[in-house]
């Protein structure tokens, strides 16, 4: 066994309540990821790491194996490294032979199969040791954000003297709630850039178009959850760059 997914989907959410769970045209939410995994030429295993007795069913009769996800990993407060390492432990207790795994979320429905394959692909090649989906920033820039100050008037976040030409600024990306792939090693030493520890010091990016990779946190990521099935999601794979 060589690639394994992790699908990583807690219980009890605090945004919307079992958010997971909840059917997207018929299907709950936490099956795309597994379906999508089970779709691609790639991916040797797929397990679901959770605490919560519904997921686990959806889950194993989907075929996917459960991960035990301990009390101290699922709080709303538990941090999301310490979950895909204890994922990975677990996975390497039944199978060392492991070189590379994917996580995925377990709160979309935008993780197409062809973005799990690119991302083992890019593993497989040798000259990364981790890669992640993102989105080029244009009117989301960095250099775009506000804030409140203390008298509660706008502010920019980064106090800096740039022009409203979205096209001079420097090129900037965000993850796009897509895949984490990675080396085992990364998510056992965590010395990635941060947030994203798990990943690896030669990180790779896959880039896809700017409205995919929402994952659910209100009723308008349900909307646009919706939409992208029935809109886009056959054609997401067309405008993938490697980086």
């Amino acid at each position: 066994m060589k690639n394994v997914v992790i699908v990583t989907a807690k219980g009890g959410n605090t945004s919307i309540e079992n958010k997971n769970v909840i059917p997207i045209l018929g299907v709950p939410v936490v099956l795309y990821s597994i379906r999508a995994a089970k779709l691609s030429g790639k991916t040797d295993a797929i397990y679901v790491s959770t605490e919560d007795a519904l997921i686990k069913s959806l889950s194993q009769k989907e075929g996917a194996k459960i991960i035990n996800r301990p009390p101290e990993l699922s709080r709303p407060e538990s941090l999301h490294r310490d979950v895909i390492k204890h994922g990975v432990e677990e996975v390497l207790k039944e199978h060392p032979e492991v070189e590379n795994f994917i996580v995925l979320l377990g709160n979309t429905v935008m993780t197409p199969p062809g973005l799990i394959d690119r991302a083992f692909g890019i593993l497989e090649k040798g000259e990364a040791d981790s890669c992640l989906s993102v989105w080029k920033a244009q009117d989301d820039h960095p250099y775009r954000a506000l804030k409140l100050n203390d008298q509660g008037y706008v502010e920019s976040f980064l106090n800096l003297q740039v022009g409203s030409n979205r096209q001079s600024y420097p090129t900037v990306y965000f993850y796009d709630q897509g895949v984490w792939a990675f080396k085992t090693h990364c998510a056992l030493e965590q010395k990635g850039p941060p947030p994203w520890v798990w990943l690896g010091q030669k990180c790779k990016m896959i880039e896809r178009p700017w409205v995919t990779g929402r994952d659910i946190h209100s009723w308008i990521d349900i909307s646009a959850s919706a939409w992208y099935l029935n809109a886009i999601q056959v054609n997401d794979y067309i405008d993938y760059k490697d980086l």
